[in-house]
C-alpha cells in the first residue's frame, strides 16, 4: 500500500471479495468467472453454482458446444470493444460481461454465469427445447423434463436484482482494476445486499441452517436471548428467533402431458410469490423446501397465551391463502408445528410441520397443526418413515427372503400415499433408503466396496432421469434386486457387475481405439473370461458391441449436428472413412448422408 494512504480494515484487505461471493452463494447461487482479455480468453472461476443441473450442459449433449463458445467470444469482444457492461442472451439464457479497466484500458472481464432475465412460461420452455434440439418435446421425455428442471433452477435475475448484480460486478471490476478501495467496495456491496438481494431473494444458508439437526452447529439465531442476530435483523427483517414452522403447498395434483408442465410452472411461481408475500408479514422468513413446497418461519408476539398464539398463526395462514387465491388463482394446504423454546434447533419442528402437511390431503384438511394430530384420536399416528425404511433395509441386508416382498410393498405403498403424487418426494425417500442399505452392506462386504459404489451411482443416475412415478418405482425395485443378489452371492454377482461396467467403459471410450486386451485388463479380467462373460450378457462379441455403440453415436451426430461426415466418422472412433461407410450401411441399410436426409424429412413432417 502506498505511504500516506489511509490503511483499510484488515478484514477488507484479506477478504475484499467476500461480499460478492456471499451474494452469489447465499442469494443467487450463480457462477462468476474472471476472463483474460486476450484470445483464447482463459476462464478462471471465482465461484461455481451448487445446483444439481446446469442448462449449459445440454449444449454438449446436443452438439451445440461450438455455438456457445462462439457466442461467448462474441460477448467478450463486444465488452472489450465498448468498455462497458454488456448483457448477452442465447436461447433464453443471459450473462453479464463487465470489463475490468486499468487507466481506461481493458485488462480482463468479470462474467456472471447464466441466468434467466425474465420469468419463464410454457411457451419459453417449449421453444427453448426446440431451438436446442430441433425437436418438439414428447410426453414424459426424460431429457426434456431434465432440461426444464435445469432451466427452472437457474437464477431469475430481473428488475432490481439485475440492477443490483450489475452494480456489484462493476464495483468488483473497479476494485480489481485498482480504481476503488476494498473498504469502500465492501460498504457499497453490503448496502446492495441488504437493500436489494435480501428483499427479493431467500437466504439459502439461513433456511438450511434453521432446519439442520446438528448439535455441533448452532441455529442461525443463536444469541443470549431470543433476539435475532444483527445480520438477521438487517437482512431477514426479523427481531426475534422463530418458534413456528408452517409448510405450504398448492392444493392440486400433477397430471398428464402438457398439464404436468403447467403444474411445474405453477409451483415455480408459487414459491417465488409466497416468498415476496412473506416480506410483508412481520417477523417472518420464507424459503423453498423442494420443488413444490414453501417454508415459513415465524413467531408469536411477546405476552400471548397459547390460544392467542394459535389464532395469530391462523391469521397468517389466512393472509397467505387469500393472497394465493387472488394472485395465483389457487388454494393452499398448510402444515404447522411450534415450540415453546425459541433458542432451540427447529429441525424437529420442521419435520413435524412437513408431516402435518402430508396429512392435509388424505384427511381433507386445508390446515393441520401437528399438536392436533397427536391429541385427536380420530387422526392416525404420523407415519414413521424412518422406521419403515429401517424395516426394508434390515430385510434386505439380513437376507430375510420371506419378508422382503411384503415389507417392500408396504413401504412403497406408504411412500406413495404420503408423497402427494410428487415424484421428487418419492425419489428422496427411495434415495435415502437405498443409500443406507448400501452403507450397511459396505461393512459386511468390504471386498465389494467398488461394486456397491457402482451400484449406488447407477441407481442415482437412473432415478434422476426417471420421468413417471411408475419408472421411479421400477428403478427402485430393480436396484433392490441387484443389491440383494450381491449380498447373497458376492463373487458371482460381482463378476456380472464388472461386466456391466465394461459396457459402461466402452460407452464412455468408444471414440478411442479400443482393443479387447486393453478393456479386459482395465476391468480386472483375463481376455478369455471377459470374452465369454461379455457375450453372455450382451448377446454379441466385443467387436460387434463396439461397432454397435459407434454406429448409434454416429446416428445421433448425423441427426443433431451439421458436422461433415468425415468428422462424424472420427468422432465415433472410425479412423477409416470407407470402413465407416461399410459398417454404417450394413447396420442401417443407408449411407450416412442418406440417413441424415431421412432424419431431416422426418423432422419436417413432424413440424407440419
Amino acid at each position: 500500500m502506498p505511504s500516506g494512504k489511509a490503511k483499510a480494515n484488515w478484514t477488507d484487505q484479506v477478504f475484499p471479495y467476500y461480499g460478492l461471493v456471499r451474494i452469489l452463494q447465499f442469494y443467487l447461487d450463480l457462477e462468476c468467472w474472471l476472463i483474460s482479455k486476450d484470445p483464447p480468453y482463459s476462464w478462471s472461476p471465482i465461484r461455481y453454482h451448487n445446483r444439481e443441473s446446469w442448462p449449459v450442459e445440454f449444449d454438449d449433449l446436443f452438439g451445440k458446444r461450438e455455438e456457445r463458445e462462439a457466442y461467448n467470444r462474441s460477448c467478450i469482444e463486444k465488452t472489450l470493444d465498448q468498455r462497458k457492461a454488456y448483457c448477452g442472451t442465447r436461447n433464453g439464457l443471459s450473462s453479464l460481461f463487465v470489463p475490468i479497466l486499468r487507466e481506461g484500458k481493458p485488462v480482463g472481464i468479470l462474467q456472471s454465469g447464466v441466468f434467466l432475465a425474465k420469468g419463464p412460461d410454457k411457451a419459453f420452455l417449449l421453444n427453448s427445447w426446440e431451438k436446442l434440439t430441433g425437436l418438439k418435446p414428447q410426453e414424459f421425455e426424460p431429457d426434456f423434463f431434465r432440461y426444464v428442471t435445469a432451466l427452472l433452477q437457474t437464477p431469475l435475475v430481473e428488475g432490481p436484482v439485475y440492477k443490483g448484480l450489475k452494480e456489484t460486478l462493476e464495483i468488483y471490476a473497479e476494485v480489481i482494476g485498482g480504481g476503488l478501495g476494498a473498504s469502500t467496495a465492501c460498504d457499497q456491496v453490503e448496502k446492495l445486499k441488504n437493500e436489494v438481494f435480501a428483499r427479493h431473494l431467500p437466504h439459502r444458508f439461513w433456511t438450511e441452517t434453521a432446519v439442520k439437526n446438528n448439535r455441533f452447529y448452532p441455529p442461525v439465531w443463536w444469541s443470549e436471548r431470543d433476539r435475532a442476530e444483527k445480520w438477521q435483523r438487517e437482512e431477514q427483517g426479523i427481531e426475534r428467533a422463530p418458534t413456528t414452522v408452517i409448510a405450504f403447498q398448492l392444493d392440486d395434483q400433477a397430471t398428464e402431458g402438457d398439464l404436468e408442465l403447467e403444474y411445474i410452472l405453477r409451483n415455480y411461481y408459487f414459491q417465488k410469490e409466497l416468498f415476496q408475500f412473506s416480506r410483508t408479514i412481520p417477523n417472518t422468513v420464507s424459503g423453498p423446501l423442494d420443488n413444490n413446497r414453501v417454508l415459513y418461519f415465524t413467531s408469536a408476539d411477546a405476552g400471548q397465551n397459547e390460544t392467542q398464539e394459535k389464532l395469530g398463526i391462523l391469521d397468517k395462514i389466512d393472509l397467505v391463502s387469500r393472497f394465493a387465491e387472488t394472485r395465483l388463482k389457487a388454494k393452499v394446504l398448510a402444515g404447522v408445528s411450534r415450540t415453546r423454546y425459541p433458542l432451540g434447533n427447529l429441525s424437529k419442528v420442521f419435520q413435524q410441520a412437513v408431516s402435518s402437511l402430508n396429512y392435509c390431503k388424505p384427511l381433507g384438511r386445508p390446515i393441520l397443526f401437528y399438536e392436533d394430530i397427536r391429541t385427536n384420536p380420530t387422526i392416525p399416528e404420523p407415519t414413521d418413515f424412518y422406521a419403515m425404511s429401517k424395516a426394508v433395509i434390515e430385510a434386505y441386508t439380513q437376507g430375510r427372503t420371506s419378508e422382503i416382498e411384503g415389507v417392500r410393498g408396504q413401504y412403497i405403498k406408504q411412500i406413495l400415499a404420503f408423497s402427494g403424487g410428487k415424484s421428487e418426494n418419492i425419489k428422496l425417500h427411495f434415495l435415502y433408503t437405498f443409500g443406507n442399505m448400501v452403507d450397511g452392506l459396505r461393512k459386511r462386504l468390504p471386498a465389494q466396496e467398488g461394486d456397491l459404489k457402482a451400484l449406488f451411482d447407477s441407481f442415482e443416475r437412473k432415478l434422476n432421469t426417471s420421468g413417471t412415478i411408475s419408472d421411479v418405482i421400477s428403478v427402485f425395485q430393480e436396484s433392490l434386486q441387484r443389491l440383494f443378489a450381491l449380498s447373497l452371492k458376492p463373487a458371482e454377482t460381482s463378476q456380472k457387475f464388472r461386466l456391466e461396467m465394461v459396457q459402461k467403459y466402452i460407452t464412455e471410450n468408444f471414440s478411442r481405439p479400443l482393443r479387447l486386451e486393453e478393456v479386459a485388463r482395465a476391468n480386472g479380467f483375463s481376455v478369455s473370461v471377459m470374452g465369454r462373460g461379455f457375450k453372455k450378457i450382451t448377446g454379441m462379441g466385443f467387436s460387434a458391441y463396439l461397432r454397435k455403440i459407434r454406429v448409434e453415436r454416429a446416428k445421433e451426430l448425423l441427426g443433431s449436428t451439421a458436422l461433415p461426415i468425415a468428422q462424424v466418422s472420427q468422432e465415433c472412433g472410425f479412423n477409416n472413412l470407407q470402413y465407416f461407410f461399410d459398417v454404417f450401411k450394413k447396420t442401417t441399410r443407408m449411407t450416412p448422408q442418406e440417413f441424415r436426409n431421412w432424419l431431416k424429412n422426418k423432422k419436417s413432417e413432424r413440424k407440419t
